[in-house]
């Protein structure tokens, strides 16, 4: 009898511990939580919202990851049956800065921004370029895009990246660059991958899917070009570029937006 008790008071006190430990794990107030590999292949949670372990997402409904087909915040997303997101474009982790280049401060969820890389640089060669560079230049964004739709992860979302300046960087979870393609194929598959990530990224940030639009205190997607005229900068991307390949400012909205 006494040792059937003292499995039923150390079972409490574990899930008591596990309680703790999940709710300690996740920022109050946030759409992401940032959890451990751990904790992200439970089945249970407290809350819902986007978990994320930085590598996989999942999204928490009644205190269970959801599975198959889902719209949340205006965009569709597919989930396996581990509950795990199937992204809509490849990921690379091959030149992720290190822990002790750029911040790990957490950013507010205001804008995703959106630049390129203002140099025939493809995403391989950008992003090679800022983990070299990112702490002696003090420049880097949290994705680059680009060798075909490849997008190459920098820095964790939902951290602050220096990449339009301080005010812009402490109210953008997400800053996007896109590198420049060699072909129109590629730059198709690099573009397709840009909008898909910027989407997703925005539906988890709970950041409407509008270009550009309102002031400073309007949340949305914005151009680096958008920064410059209301905030601070003299950078025009990236649109320039995108005009090369017949992509107006026009076409992004319309895409970003899902029309």
């Amino acid at each position: 009898m006494q040792k059937r008790q003292l499995t039923l008071i150390l079972t409490c006190i574990a899930t008591t511990l596990a309680i703790i430990m999940l709710a300690v794990l996740m920022i109050p107030g946030r759409s992401v939580h940032y959890v451990s590999s751990a904790t992200l292949r439970q089945h249970f949670f407290l809350h819902n919202g986007w978990y994320y372990d930085g590598r996989d997402w999942a999204f928490v409904q009644g205190g269970h990851k959801v599975t198959g087909t889902r719209q949340i915040n205006g965009v569709t997303y597919h989930f396996a049956r581990d509950g795990k997101q199937v992204l809509p474009y490849r990921i690379s982790y091959r030149y992720q800065l290190s822990g002790d280049q750029g911040t790990s401060q957490p950013a507010s969820s205001k804008y995703i921004i959106l630049h390129d890389v203002g140099s025939r640089a493809n995403g391989q060669q950008a992003a090679s370029f800022m983990q070299r560079t990112a702490n002696s230049n003090q420049a880097y964004t949290n994705f680059i895009v680009g060798d075909g739709g490849t997008v190459y992860q920098m820095k964790r979302p939902g951290i602050v990246s220096w990449g339009a300046g301080v005010t812009a960087n402490q109210n953008a979870p997400v800053q996007i660059e896109l590198g420049h393609a060699s072909s129109r194929s590629m730059f198709r598959a690099d573009y397709q991958a840009y909008v898909a990530l910027a989407r997703d990224m925005a539906g988890k940030y709970d950041i409407p899917l509008t270009l550009d639009q309102g002031s400073t205190g309007s949340k949305g997607i914005k151009s680096h070009r958008w920064v410059s005229q209301h905030i601070w900068g003299d950078h025009q991307d990236p649109y320039e570029y995108l005009t090369r390949y017949g992509v107006s400012k026009q076409d992004l909205a319309d895409d970003l937006a899902g029309k």
